[in-house]
């Protein structure tokens, strides 16, 4: 019984690995993201291409994926289904990934400013309607009040748009790295 144990304890030994190829997105030595063999990716390269698909093979300099697209399309009954096109096996150099897309976290619409800009636009557009309808003037001094805070609310949510960004680029701040090029601290 022992032997036998023995014997299993072996095959399974053989057949498990410690670690695994896999790639590493850090931000200033912190690892944000981990991918590895299977894994959904999704980069842009030097040429500013947009390449997605799924993790094949991770060699210490490349990665190898069954480069594919899923998209939304209408089904026969008008229904929205996922489709996938695949485009076959391609290799990629790690030093030719320029940005990956960013994860959002939290309320993206507070983020990129959408919420502030709709709700201030909006308001604007009811201040002045209503305004009209009802024969008042819109030039009071408390209505201009109203309508110069909506706007400077407006002016807030573009300059959010403006500056979120919904890729990484990889430079000094972020950095991908495979199993063999992890630097040592």
């Amino acid at each position: 019984m022992k032997k036998l144990l023995l014997f299993i304890a072996i095959c399974c030994a053989a057949k498990a690995s410690a670690q695994g190829d896999f790639l590493l997105l850090r931000k200033n030595e912190q690892v944000i993201q981990s991918y590895v063999k299977g894994s959904y990716f999704v980069c842009q390269l030097t040429t500013k291409q947009w390449v997605e698909g799924r993790i094949r093979i991770i060699k210490d300099d490349s990665v190898f994926m069954d480069q594919m697209n899923v998209q939304q399309v209408a089904n026969f009954w008008g229904m929205p289904t996922l489709d996938t096109l695949k485009y076959g096996l391609a290799k990629i150099a790690i030093h030719d990934i320029y940005a990956l897309p960013k994860r959002e976290h939290g309320i993206s619409v507070v983020n990129n400013g959408s919420l502030f800009t709709i709700g201030a636009g909006g308001y604007i557009v009811l201040n002045v309607v209503n305004n009209l309808t009802q024969n008042e003037s819109i030039t009071t001094t408390r209505n201009l009040t109203n309508l110069g805070i909506a706007a400077a609310v407006f002016m807030f949510g573009e300059i959010l748009h403006w500056t979120h960004r919904t890729t990484i680029i990889l430079g000094k701040k972020y950095q991908l790295y495979s199993t063999a090029t992890i630097p040592s601290k």
